[in-house]
């Protein structure tokens, strides 16, 4: 059995990207750990927004690779902004790297893990397009009583300082059924607090309901049995709404 270590880079939103990354291979097999001197594979979730953070991930690219030298590892494999935004760059300056998976490709992390240990160099980068679902396998990798929630991916407002659009691409919610039985799920497991994120939370429901709908989503996942608190990160004041107000002093 393979083991695997996650080092997750950048904010809570790459953190369940991380998260879902762990569910899939260890649904698959592989076994999560902590230890980077034992990991056969080990996976960079990288930050790209600005300078320190892609100096950040570049130097944890380089330090990670010395395990091939000094520990177990076979395969490194990077992942997260870093890689969608610079693939061809990664590719040619870094030859350290076995495995790369734009934003849009978790899904086939598996697949890029285990070409990457048969010795491919193994690259998926492609347009975002994808975005988790409540039935995906997912390893919390906060303390247990506490959880995120992607409640959209990706951005559309194009402000002329930000990349996102390009990075993670346009905004797509997803289904308040979906975030509804995410919550249900991560109550039964213990969790209590669950933190709503996206690009911008606050537009979240308009691009599948015509409407912001954050007011909606949060009045039904208050009534979820075993969450005593919900918390919202990176709410835009442009799209803050009398509802959501009401709902949230109610």
């Amino acid at each position: 059995m393979k083991t695997v270590k996650i080092t997750n880079l950048g904010c809570a939103k790459n953190l369940v990207d991380a998260e879902i990354m762990a569910g899939l291979l260890q649904e698959s097999g592989f076994v999560i750990t902590d230890d980077e001197q034992r990991a056969d594979v080990i996976i960079i979730n990288t930050c790209g927004f600005i300078s320190a953070a892609r100096e950040e991930s570049v130097a944890e690219i380089l330090r990670l690779a010395g395990y091939k030298k000094t520990g177990s590892l076979k395969s490194l494999v990077v992942t997260g902004c870093l890689a969608q935004r610079y693939s061809g760059d990664i590719l040619e300056e870094l030859p350290e790297v076995d495995g790369l998976i734009g934003t849009g490709e978790i899904p086939r992390i598996v697949e890029v893990v285990k070409k990457c240990l048969e010795g491919v160099r193994a690259s998926q980068v492609n347009i975002p397009s994808f975005i988790y679902n409540h039935e995906m396998p997912r390893v919390l990798l906060t303390p247990r009583h506490s959880a995120y929630i992607k409640v959209a991916e990706g951005c559309s407002n194009r402000c002329a300082y930000c990349a996102i659009p390009a990075i993670r691409g346009e905004y797509r919610s997803r289904p308040m059924e979906s975030l509804v039985n995410e919550a249900e799920s991560l109550a039964e497991a213990g969790v209590k607090e669950i933190n709503l994120i996206a690009q911008d939370t606050t537009r979240y429901g308009f691009d599948i309901y015509g409407g912001f709908k954050l007011d909606e989503l949060l009045l039904k996942l208050s009534e979820v049995n075993g969450i005593s608190w919900i918390r919202l990160l990176y709410a835009y004041p442009s799209h803050f709404t009398d509802g959501l107000i009401e709902a949230i002093s109610g």
